[in-house]
């Protein structure tokens, strides 16, 4: 479960929770004794809670921008400060990547994965950790890829599942000029229930984001909108 530095870690925070116990058993400073194990057991608690996880974010932001009115091409970026809880991890994966259209050209910092799947629909990317990478103190990731055809409906959808234990998160939509939105909202999916969050932020009809301060772990965060459909003219102009 630890690697080295945590188990040294681990052990020393045991030995003052049980001298704090023999102090306050052994000895007239009870409140002294007491302190001493109660510190030490709620540092072992926060240390076996950090190491349930594999990595942790602190900061989370996936940002789609739909390039046309039609919203057949967009590109999804996702921007992440990514700490891993062992040492010895040698990669990290971008899971549950998935759009109504295809999605392509995937790149993390600007290079193509390490490995890519696809199963049930989802895609799956690697970035392998470089050894020279202290992953432990974090690293900064971005993920992009490109989307065809995947917001041509009325409604659109950015969503993002909780894979990793993450303390903030961000979801924003750039729309294209020409066609603004008319409604907007923020939700998420747990358990199998859907629980609506705070509304969402709405710039120029053309800009949405929501924000989550320590979002559920496995659950999937959706910022929905709606917008008329496209024009006549200006499905037209884009066939010129």
């Amino acid at each position: 479960m630890f690697n080295r530095s945590n188990q040294f870690i681990f052990y020393i925070n045991a030995v003052i929770a049980v001298f704090g116990i023999l102090i306050a058993l052994l000895t007239g400073f009870v409140v002294i004794g007491l302190i001493f194990s109660t510190c030490a057991l709620l540092l072992i608690y926060e240390q076996i809670k950090q190491n349930k996880f594999v990595f942790t974010i602190s900061d989370l932001k996936k940002i789609l921008t739909i390039h046309d009115t039609g919203g057949n091409k967009a590109t999804q970026t996702q921007i992440q400060m990514t700490t891993a809880c062992h040492a010895d991890n040698p990669e990290y994966w971008f899971r549950n990547i998935r759009a109504i259209g295809s999605v392509s050209n995937f790149r993390i910092n600007g290079s193509d994965p390490a490995e890519q799947k696809l199963e049930n629909g989802n895609y799956q990317v690697c970035m392998k950790l470089p050894p020279e990478l202290k992953a432990i103190d974090g690293f900064d990731t971005t993920l992009s890829c490109d989307y065809d055809d995947a917001f041509t409906k009325t409604e659109g959808l950015l969503t993002h599942v909780v894979a990793d234990d993450t303390r903030q998160l961000s979801l924003t939509v750039e729309l294209p000029k020409g066609r603004p939105i008319s409604s907007a909202r923020f939700y998420c999916i747990h358990d199998g229930k859907e629980e609506a969050l705070l509304p969402p932020t709405v710039t120029g009809q053309t800009r949405i984001e929501a924000n989550i301060a320590n979002p559920i772990l496995g659950a999937e965060y959706c910022l929905q909108w709606n917008w008329p459909e496209d024009s006549v003219m200006q499905k037209i102009s884009r066939l010129f």
